[in-house]
């Protein structure tokens, strides 16, 4: 490190340490924790707009999208979790992890439903369903939690919400005070995300620190941490690890994701476009830099060119309408969008068809990208590519179930984070039977993985640990031993309430000013249902309910249904 940055992040850490020799943070009253969380979340409403505007223009990404992706969620998390804390009567260290209760069966695994949990998600997801497959219980008691020293938590670049997510969970699942290192690919969160958790920061339970790799290397080396979470790649993953050891290391790590694509959707033109429609969105979602974008679509041989003509359609419709740069993505840097560069002329090579809508790759830029005939030769197959490019895989129409089940558990298809099915029959046992034999931690039917992301459902890697060690999201405190996987459905259409039905919000099918005046009132709407401030609901939903229904008609127009 530079000496000034040394003598910064010194100064930082040596008083996190002070505040806690002074006063551990294990002994803090949950109800005092839940009043600054209700604090935070607020604040994350109220700095969002210059939040999501800085994004915006550095990221190459519509404002919306921070508002859906990333301030969403983090709203949520913070708001789930001060709910459940400001009902007990115990100190943080004192809290044990609850036993989960199976509440029903899913293929044979006991399960615990967990979403819908209240009302406002059954508006906001209708038809959704989220449960928590568990393992066999071994009797045992669950361990009290270790509460001896600080908490590192190394943000990633690509998503705010993200990293505001993880520091919630080490400030409550340990627990524990931390020190949140920013990426130094986003650095300019840093100034956002100490305003928006300002609650925290001055009582001394948190502090942001800037600096470069060789930052994180004297951090995780540092003897005052006992537990270092990382979200990002599978390289620095190893480097902590060599650093500190496995055992204070959890991390989520991302992976290729793969999406199964069931006979059945070709019986019906209009269950193709929206499977198309939430392949895309999985694919080109803050331009492909998620941690479980789509990367990979197993289809039968049968369906292939027609869904790729739909999905080509849906690109050329999204890339009109853009982020920042057109039908082109903006990618972290030059060397990101090289390396997909790379990983579609090898996927070229080896035979697949290469669809791009815009211009040749150029600096950060990189077109949207469409690869048909993909093999697990490719490196698209093995590789996480993060940038915004799907490839078709055909499999034959016979048996294909077992077939595409068999292609997405090869440990060459790297990690094992989130995978989806797309079917019309998301309830059937057929189906829940492919669900839980994916060696994925979150599976969801019908739907993008990352939507569990911005629910009650925990997140985490499969049983395999190919993407990673530990759960995060785990709003409700559960026993994390029992957990073995998660598994989020929903129809195969328009979702909605008797004769009204609407297409999923978060879609990017439809562009300009209305889809930001969506998300920031469901945003709202979180707010003052946790709240329990009923006038602000109320407010809130005469600008959620016209945005609501205006974005449905400019979906219809545009799908030539009006």
């Amino acid at each position: 490190m530079q000496a000034r940055t040394s003598h910064q992040v010194a100064g930082d850490l040596q008083v996190l340490m002070e505040a806690e020799r002074s006063s551990p943070w294990a002994r803090t009253p949950a109800p005092e924790l839940a009043g600054r969380l209700f604090e935070v979340a607020e604040a994350f409403y109220a700095r969002g707009d210059p939040l999501a505007s800085e994004t915006a223009e550095r990221m190459g990404v519509p404002p919306a999208s921070v508002w859906f992706e990333s301030l969403f969620p983090a709203v949520w998390g913070l708001l789930a979790t001060a709910s459940f804390l400001k009902t007990l009567e115990s100190s943080l260290g004192e809290i044990v992890a609850s036993e989960p209760i199976a509440t029903g069966d899913f293929a044979g695994s006991p399960a615990l439903r967990l979403l819908p949990v209240n009302p406002f998600q059954r508006l906001l997801l209708p038809g959704f369903s989220g449960h928590v497959l568990l393992r066999p219980s071994l009797g045992l008691p669950p361990k009290p939690p270790s509460t001896e020293g600080l908490a590192l938590c190394l943000l990633p670049f690509n998503l705010a919400g993200i990293g505001a997510l993880d520091i919630l969970h080490l400030l409550c699942h340990g627990p524990r005070r931390v020190l949140a290192k920013v990426s130094e690919k986003a650095s300019f969160l840093k100034d956002h995300l100490e305003e928006m958790f300002a609650p925290l920061v001055s009582c001394g339970a948190l502090s942001f620190v800037q600096g470069g790799p060789d930052t994180g290397a004297w951090l995780a080396a540092r003897p005052e941490f006992d537990r270092i979470h990382l979200t990002g790649s599978a390289r620095t993953a190893a480097a902590l690890r060599a650093i500190a050891g496995q055992d204070k290391v959890t991390c989520e790590l991302g992976g290729v994701t793969p999406a199964i694509v069931l006979p059945e959707v070709g019986g019906n033109s209009r269950l193709l476009i929206q499977v198309a429609r939430q392949l895309v969105f999985g694919a080109l979602a803050n331009n492909g830099q998620h941690c479980v974008s789509y990367q990979v679509v197993l289809v039968p041989d049968s369906l292939r060119a027609a869904l790729g003509q739909a999905l080509a359609r849906e690109m050329a419709l999204v890339s009109r309408a853009g982020g920042l740069a057109g039908p082109h993505r903006l990618l972290i840097d030059e060397e990101a969008s090289s390396r997909v560069a790379a990983m579609v002329e090898d996927a070229r090579r080896q035979g697949a068809s290469v669809t791009s809508i815009g211009d040749e790759a150029g600096g950060r830029r990189f077109p949207v990208t469409l690869l048909n005939g993909i093999t697990e030769e490719m490196r698209l197959f093995r590789e996480e590519a993060f940038g915004p490019l799907v490839g078709l895989a055909g499999l034959p129409d016979g048996d294909f179930s077992r077939a595409a089940l068999s292609r997405a558990n090869q440990p060459a298809l790297t990690g094992d984070l989130g995978a989806s099915v797309f079917t019309p029959f998301p309830n059937s046992e057929p189906v829940r039977q492919l669900a839980r034999g994916l060696k994925h931690g979150v599976v969801a039917i019908n739907s993008y993985p990352g939507v569990a992301y911005a629910t009650s459902l925990p997140w985490g890697p499969g049983p395999g640990q190919a993407s990673g060690r530990g759960w995060v999201h785990n709003f409700r405190f559960l026993d994390e031993s029992r957990m073995e996987k998660v598994v989020l459905a929903a129809p195969l259409a328009r979702k909605g309430l008797g004769p009204l039905a609407w297409e999923d919000p978060w879609l990017p099918n439809v562009s300009g000013r209305g889809p930001l005046r969506l998300a920031k009132a469901l945003v709202r709407s979180a707010l003052a249902y946790f709240r329990q401030q009923p006038c602000r609901l109320l407010a809130a939903q005469r600008d959620l309910i016209p945005a609501l229904i205006g974005r449905e008609l400019g979906a219809r127009r545009l799908d030539g249904f009006l």
